[in-house]
């Protein structure tokens, strides 16, 4: 299948760039990598869609109305931020790419806490997927996504966010340290409570606790790690403490959890329900319930690691999405 991910701007300095034998490379030809991947070998989060197909990525913003001339199949295309700009228009991309279907995809939920339904970008979002052939959401459970659905006229699939699992088993499933890995991500608010629940287990039970280390004064935000770094400490732990409390984030973090052998412990995310239900939550004493059980038991562990490795695989492997793909539904 000749794939794209289309979408009308990224943050950062992230550039349009296509897979080849499951490397990335720039548009010039150069190999591709950004603070996220490792090398041009490993991408993470939705930076993998391109990966299931020797696909590409197109950040719109970077070409303008002179988008790249490629023979296209099938397109996952994202307009957010642009959305009442009219310079960027499901139209633009039907001319641009005749032959390809178009699936609109919501990457992001960003229109106001508690989401917005009068907010003129959910109207817009609303018109540009009736545009589209198809609508892709990597959200199986958000209630936000069904009140969506019930003004498209077009299919809802959930295509999950892929998880190179090979590459993470290779390179950091291994024997684990008895001690916490404290994930503490961004935004600030994402982190809750998780810092303090990893310091009351570890006075209780006294297990150590691992975390980006810092100096006096200075911010988790301000301590940038290279990504194979940072997976590699987080890795050696036997458990990952992540109390999210915000149910519209997908938890593409967990996913790399799973594949690694580690247990998640808390967080409402929806992977967190999918990979590890029994702790797919912020509730401080069921949390340290679960804890003491899988500390004391290792057999209890390990059903744990195999439940989320085997779920891991079967939803987010890029096997798993490709077929998910295969079967989407259209118009």
């Amino acid at each position: 299948m000749n794939f794209a991910m289309i979408c009308d701007v990224v943050g950062g300095d992230m550039k349009s760039y296509y897979i080849k034998d499951n490397k990335g490379y720039d548009f010039n030809d150069n190999p591709f990598e950004f603070n996220v991947s490792i090398g041009n070998d490993f991408y993470i989060s939705m930076w993998n869609y391109p990966k299931l197909y020797d696909g590409y990525f197109i950040n719109w913003q970077e070409w303008g109305d002179d988008l790249p001339d490629l023979e296209l199949d099938l397109i996952f295309l994202s307009i957010e931020k642009f959305l009442l700009n009219p310079d960027y228009t499901v139209d633009k991309i039907r001319k641009k790419y005749p032959n390809a279907k178009i699936a609109g995809w919501i990457k992001e939920l960003w229109v106001g806490a508690p989401y917005d339904y009068e907010h003129p970008k959910h109207k817009a979002r609303i018109e540009f997927l009736n545009q589209c052939d198809t609508v892709v959401t990597n959200r199986p459970e958000l209630n936000e996504h069904q009140q969506i659905a019930d003004n498209v006229d077009k299919p809802f699939n959930f295509i999950p966010i892929p998880v190179d699992t090979d590459y993470l088993y290779d390179n950091f499933y291994k024997n684990k340290e008895l001690s916490i890995w404290a994930y503490l991500p961004n935004p600030p608010e994402r982190r809750a409570n998780t810092y303090e629940f990893c310091k009351y287990i570890h006075d209780k039970y006294k297990i150590p606790i691992r975390y980006k280390s810092f100096s006096p004064g200075q911010s988790f935000d301000d301590i940038y790690l290279p990504q194979s770094e940072f997976i590699k400490r987080w890795s050696s732990c036997a458990f990952h403490f992540n109390l999210d409390p915000i149910e519209y984030f997908p938890g593409n973090q967990c996913g790399l959890v799973a594949a690694t052998g580690t247990i998640n412990i808390g967080g409402v995310n929806d992977y967190h329900h999918i990979l590890f239900p029994e702790t797919a939550t912020c509730d401080f004493d069921i949390l340290e319930k679960r804890f003491v059980e899988y500390l004391e038991n290792e057999d209890k562990r390990n059903d744990v690691i195999k439940y989320a490795w085997d779920k891991v695989n079967s939803v987010f492997g890029f096997d798993a999405v490709r077929e998910k793909i295969k079967d989407m539904k259209y118009e």
